[in-house]
């Protein structure tokens, strides 16, 4: 990003935080007991350059989501990983692309191919899941929800991509489902400079809580072991 965009954003986020604050808005959902880290489309085609969907920055954001996953898996921590994939690419028969493709090239993200496979620097180990989702966020249409609410996890800790998109709706839809959504600021891309600071300061303003990757690792590295969830 250029300093100029960069000083730019800055003025204007200071004004607005100002603004919301005033409103009562910016409070802070604060860390649960139980988390979950959820990576949103983390796989070849946002993650690997040369394709319409491919983000930039993850020379940071990698590195970032494999802190993460080491912390949350030697406490237990589950991690849960989204892409999105469709059956039926031919725009001109009935899928479940739906409408979606009349905006975005969701024909390219064929269900099975590698473009979906989730990124191998950062691959699912066995007791992971991958949810395979249609829409944008990671809760819309797949069964998120009640994977976490059966693990009793009450904080969901977001990477992914795309600030403006997938990451964003899942915090939305997150915060309305009664989970804490926690947004690890530097974990999360997009394809077009700006938009990652702006989504980030909304999202931190109205859904969820952005915070550095330092303070996530600490937060996992300070809980109790996972309890078994099949103990009532």
């Amino acid at each position: 990003m250029s300093q100029q965009l960069r000083d730019l954003l800055e003025q204007t986020f200071n004004n607005d935080s100002t603004e919301y604050q005033q409103r009562g808005f910016q409070r802070r959902v604060g860390y649960g007991s139980r988390p979950a880290i959820v990576h949103i489309d983390m796989a070849n085609a946002w993650t690997r350059p040369g394709h319409a969907f491919s983000c930039e920055n993850m020379e940071t954001i990698l590195p970032a989501c494999q802190s993460l996953n080491t912390a949350a898996r030697s406490k237990g921590v589950p991690v849960i990983y989204t892409t999105t994939a469709y059956e039926v690419t031919d725009p001109s028969k009935p899928s479940d692309m739906g409408l979606w493709v009349n905006k975005i090239p969701v024909e390219t993200l064929a269900a099975g191919s590698d473009e979906v496979r989730i990124d191998d620097r950062i691959a699912p180990e066995s007791d992971d899941l991958v949810i395979t989702k249609k829409r944008a966020s990671g809760f819309a249409g797949t069964n998120l929800a009640q994977i976490l609410t059966a693990a009793r996890v009450d904080t969901i800790i977001l990477t992914g991509v795309t600030a403006a998109g997938c990451v964003r709706h899942t915090a939305e839809d997150g915060i309305a489902e009664g989970f804490r959504p926690i947004v690890v600021r530097e974990s999360v891309g997009d394809r077009v400079q700006g938009v990652v600071d702006w989504n980030l300061f909304d999202i931190d303003a109205k859904f969820g809580d952005v915070e550095p990757l330092d303070s996530v690792v600490n937060y996992l590295e300070r809980l109790p072991k996972f309890a078994d969830t099949t103990t009532p």
